[in-house]
């Protein structure tokens, strides 16, 4: 006869067994380096043979049908296989891989898996992170991305901003420049007012970073005022607000946060000022000299529950976002549109200094004014069209933004030029 004891070890032991068996192991994580020469139509045939649950897994809304989420796969595949096709030799010879950057690292600068981050800054990180993760070999982390992208703008909008990035990459590759875009910038002193014209476009990247978020920022600690030449700040007058500057700048500081600033009604009416509601407001240039505007220098502390409590103390040095840029600041198109994503970005998670760090990039590619142009209209468009909801407002600034980037091809006149690295203001 077995013992009591032996046979209470032997059920023991077949228990933990049991559990053994039955528990799931975790999917592993892929941390493939970028290969710059893989071949990108192999390794979209290795991922379509995938399981597709498991290429999924929480990225595609729960409310899909199986049926939806084929199709949206296959779509996303398709989709793969076209920028690889068109972008393959061209983005290759300008993919600088320094250390050991994985496929993970550039999706993760997406930023659609952060919480903290806005709409905006979202997709326009991610039109411009597909075509990279694609070329670079990286099938499984584009369709991903492409699958978020779905669901944030839809499949036919996703694809429409994508072909027009694609022509905006093939655009700025035919005119790019011998001399490379510098890995660092800094403004030098004594060019007063190009450094007043970025403090505009700070506006309007702050006014992007905020697009859709309606009311929830009512509180705010103002200290001065920017005054900004040759500019008109545009948006929904302030009843009463008119008059001379020292009543108009009163009568907007009395509104606090919710006042953008005032601005002069230029040759028409000299010496009057206007001030103007914060909500959809927006910075653009002047053909009028006499035309200014003064910025009503607020930071927001918003309501209870606001995100903006948990970003005030973030860490705004992020050492693998910083491997992603050294990688996009050399594809000409694609590292104006990430310099410009990842301003808005970092504006939104309150880290104003490296957002404002990005942005100067911005304007090395396009220049202020244009950059202001862009940045403004865009700022416009989304905030009109947000009686439509927040994605259809933060879309409709995103086609406004890669339109407006497309007229400048034409006709762009760089107020920079880059010696040795070093960015000087002619």
């Amino acid at each position: 006869m077995m013992s009591s004891k032996l046979k209470w070890l032997i059920v023991i032991q077949l228990l933990l067994n049991e559990q053994a068996l039955c528990r799931v192991p975790p999917p592993l994580v892929q941390k493939s380096t970028l290969l710059p020469g893989s071949d990108t139509h192999e390794a979209v045939e290795e991922v379509s043979k995938q399981n597709l649950d498991s290429l999924l897994g929480s990225q595609v809304q729960s409310g899909l049908l199986p049926e939806e989420k084929s199709e949206r796969i296959q779509s996303a595949q398709r989709m793969i296989s076209v920028l690889g096709a068109k972008l393959q030799e061209q983005i290759q010879a300008h993919l600088h891989i320094q250390g050991n950057i994985s496929c993970e690292e550039l999706l993760s600068a997406s930023a659609v898996d952060d919480q903290l981050s806005s709409i905006f800054p979202q997709e326009l990180l991610g039109l411009s992170l597909v075509p990279v993760l694609v070329v670079a070999g990286c099938p499984k982390e584009a369709q991903t991305l492409l699958l978020k992208l779905y669901d944030l703008l839809g499949v036919a909008d996703t694809e429409e901003l994508l072909m027009e990035v694609e022509g905006l990459i093939e655009r700025r590759m035919s005119k790019s420049a011998a001399a490379p875009t510098p890995t660092s910038a800094s403004l030098p002193s004594g060019r007063d007012q190009t450094q007043r014209h970025i403090k505009a476009v700070m506006f309007n990247i702050e006014q992007l970073a905020f697009a859709g978020e309606g009311n929830t920022i009512q509180e705010g600690h103002c200290e001065g005022w920017s005054r900004v030449n040759g500019t008109m700040l545009i948006g929904n007058a302030v009843e009463g607000g008119t008059g001379g500057l020292e009543d108009a700048l009163s009568s907007c500081e009395s509104l606090g946060f919710l006042c953008a600033g005032v601005t002069s009604s230029g040759r028409h009416t000299p010496g009057m000022y206007q001030a103007v509601w914060k909500k959809s407001s927006r910075i653009l240039p002047s053909d009028s000299t006499e035309s200014e505007t003064w910025i009503h220098q607020c930071s927001a502390t918003a309501a209870t529950g606001h995100r903006w409590k948990r970003s005030t103390q973030r860490n705004c040095i992020n050492k693998s976002e910083q491997r992603v840029y050294n990688v996009m600041e050399w594809i000409p198109g694609v590292s104006t549109l990430y310099n410009l994503g990842t301003a808005v970005y970092y504006a939104s998670v309150n880290c104003s200094e490296t957002a404002k760090e990005r942005a100067i990039l911005s304007a090395v590619d396009l220049g202020t004014d244009a950059l202001m142009v862009a940045t403004g209209g865009t700022a416009g468009v989304a905030g009109y069209a947000l009686g439509a909801g927040v994605k259809t407002g933060v879309k409709a600034g995103v086609k406004y933004l890669l339109n407006s980037m497309k007229e400048e091809d034409d006709m762009l006149v760089n107020q920079f030029s880059v010696e040795e690295g070093v960015i000087t203001i002619d």
